[in-house]
C-alpha cells in the first residue's frame, strides 16, 4: 500500500466514523420526538479499499407497521361508538328514578285510583298530570337521540375534511421524497413524517397501502378505490339529500360527477363508527321508543273510546301526536282533556263506575309488543338493557384494542425506538474507529513525508 493510498484510506475512514457520529447524536437528540425513528449508518467497503457510509438505514418493521394501522383503525371504530354509545347509556338511565319505566308506573297506577274514584277531580288531575310527564319523557328521549344523530352527523363532516388534509400532505411527502436530491437523512425525516400522517389517517378510516419503487405510496380504500397515488390525491366530500334524512351526510368522491355515496366502503375507522351510530345504532334505538310510544298511545286511545266520561260522553282519543306523526318525538296528551279533566272517559257505562279506567290500568300486563310476547314495562327494560350491552360490548372493544395497540407501540419503540445506552455503546464504538483513523492517518501522513524527503 503506497503512503498515498494509505492517506486516502484513513481520510475516508475518518469522514465515514464522523457521519456515524453525527448519526449517533441525531438519534440521542430524538429520543423524545413522537414518531421519530431510529437510524444507523450502513458502512460498505471492498478488498484494499477504505470503507465509506453508503446510506443511512431507517430502523422500521414494516409488518409491524401495517398491523398498528390496522389497530388504529379498530381504536378508532370503538372509541367513535364509545363516545356515542356513552351519551345514549346516560340519556335511557334508570338507576336515579324518574325515567320512563318509572313513569310508566305511575302512569297505569294513577288509572288505577281513578278506577276506585271515577269522579275525583284530584285523581284525574293526577292522571293528566303524570300522562303529561310521560310525554314529555318519550319526547325528551326522541330529541336526546336526535342530538347524538345530529353530533355524529357533525364528526362526519369534520373527520371528512380532517381525512382530505393528511390525504394532501402524503401526497405532497411523495412527491418530495420522489424528487428529492436530499441526503437519506433528510429523506428518513420525510418518511417519518408521512408515517405519523398515517396514522392520523388510520384513526379515521381503513386502507391500505404500498410503497413504490420511487419511495412514494399509494393508498387504497378496502375495495380498491385509490386514495393517493403518488403526487395525486382523491379527495372524499359530503353531501346531503341521498339519505333517507334530507340533512344527513353522506360520503363521496369529490371529482365524482354521479356522487355515488361510499359509506358503506368505510367498515372501520372513527368515520364508520360514526356513521353506524348515525344510521343503525341511533335509528335503531329510536324505532324501538317509536313503537312503544305509539302502541302505549294505540292500547289507551282504543279502550279510552270504549268509555264514558263524567257527562256520559263517549271518550276521545288520550294521546295524540302532534302534526299525525307516531313518533315518540311528538306524543301529547290530547289538549281538550287537558283543558277539561272530566272527558277523561273512567266510566265502562253511563253510571259513572270506574270500570273503564280499570280496564286501562290492566293494560299494563297485556303481552302487547315483540308479537304479544312482551308488555309495555318488559319491552322496554329489554331495550334498556340492550342499550347496556351494546355500550359494555364497545366499552370491551375499546378496552381490547387498546390493550393491544399499547403492546404493538411497545414493540414498535423496542424495534425503532431510541435506546440511549445502545446509542452510548455506538458513540463510544465509533470514536474508538475514528481515533484509530485519526492514527493511520497520521502514520500515512508521516509516511508521505519520509518518501517525499527520500525523493529528493
Amino acid at each position: 500500500m503506497s503512503g498515498i493510498d494509505a492517506l486516502n484510506i484513513a481520510k475516508n475512514a475518518l469522514l465515514s466514523h464522523q457521519a456515524a457520529i453525527n448519526l449517533t447524536g441525531t438519534n440521542i437528540a430524538n429520543v423524545n420526538t413522537p414518531g421519530y425513528t431510529r437510524q444507523r449508518p450502513v458502512f460498505n467497503t471492498s478488498f484494499g479499499q477504505s470503507v465509506e457510509v453508503a446510506g443511512i438505514e431507517r430502523i422500521y418493521d414494516r409488518f409491524l407497521g401495517t398491523q398498528i394501522s390496522e389497530q388504529m383503525h379498530n381504536l378508532g371504530y370503538n372509541e367513535a361508538k364509545r363516545d356515542e354509545l356513552s351519551r345514549i347509556e346516560i340519556i335511557f338511565n334508570e338507576t336515579g328514578g324518574g325515567g320512563i319505566n318509572e313513569l310508566l308506573g305511575k302512569f297505569w297506577s294513577a288509572w288505577e285510583d281513578l278506577s276506585a274514584n271515577p269522579s275525583g277531580q284530584a285523581e284525574r288531575q293526577a292522571l293528566v298530570s303524570i300522562s303529561q310527564s310521560l310525554a314529555s319523557m318519550f319526547r325528551s328521549y326522541s330529541s336526546e337521540l336526535l342530538s347524538v344523530q345530529d353530533d355524529a352527523n357533525t364528526r362526519i363532516a369534520d373527520l371528512v375534511q380532517q381525512a382530505n388534509g393528511y390525504l394532501s400532505d402524503i401526497a405532497d411527502i411523495n412527491s418530495r421524497i420522489a424528487g428529492t436530491e436530499a441526503d437519506d437523512a433528510g429523506l428518513n425525516t420525510l418518511r417519518d413524517k408521512r408515517a405519523e400522517l398515517l396514522s392520523g389517517l388510520a384513526e379515521i378510516i381503513d386502507f391500505h397501502y404500498f410503497e413504490d419503487s420511487d419511495g412514494a405510496i399509494s393508498v387504497f380504500l378496502s375495495n380498491g378505490m385509490p386514495l393517493v397515488e403518488g403526487s395525486q390525491t382523491w379527495e372524499l366530500d359530503t353531501v346531503t339529500g341521498e339519505n333517507d334524512n334530507p340533512s344527513f351526510y353522506d360520503v363521496v368522491f369529490k371529482d365524482d360527477p354521479d356522487e355515488e355515496v361510499i359509506n358503506n366502503v368505510i367498515t372501520s375507522g372513527k368515520l364508520a363508527g360514526f356513521l353506524e351510530v348515525r344510521d343503525t345504532v341511533v335509528e335503531g334505538y329510536m324505532k324501538s321508543l317509536n313503537d312503544l310510544s305509539a302502541s302505549i298511545a294505540d292500547k289507551v286511545n282504543t279502550q279510552h273510546k270504549l268509555g264514558y266520561d263524567i257527562n256520559q260522553n263517549l271518550g276521545e282519543d288520550f294521546f295524540v301526536f302532534d302534526g299525525g306523526v307516531e313518533e315518540a318525538g311528538y306524543m301529547q296528551v290530547s289538549a281538550d282533556i287537558i283543558a277539561d279533566i272530566n272527558k277523561i272517559a273512567a266510566s265502562e257505562t253511563v253510571n259513572g263506575d270506574g270500570g273503564n279506567a280499570a280496564s286501562i290500568s290492566a293494560i299494563k300486563d297485556e303481552l302487547t309488543m315483540n308479537g304479544g310476547k312482551s308488555t309495555f314495562s318488559s319491552y322496554y327494560s329489554s331495550l334498556v338493557a340492550h342499550i347496556g350491552q351494546d355500550v359494555a360490548d364497545v366499552n370491551r372493544g375499546f378496552d381490547h384494542h387498546t390493550n393491544l395497540m399499547t403492546q404493538l407501540t411497545n414493540k414498535r419503540e423496542e424495534i425503532s425506538g431510541v435506546s440511549i445506552d445502545e446509542e452510548m455503546m455506538n458513540l463510544v464504538r465509533y470514536q474508538t474507529g475514528y481515533n484509530a483513523a485519526a492514527r493511520l492517518f497520521s502514520a500515512a501522513d508521516e509516511l508521505v513525508d519520509v518518501l517525499m524527503n527520500m525523493v529528493k
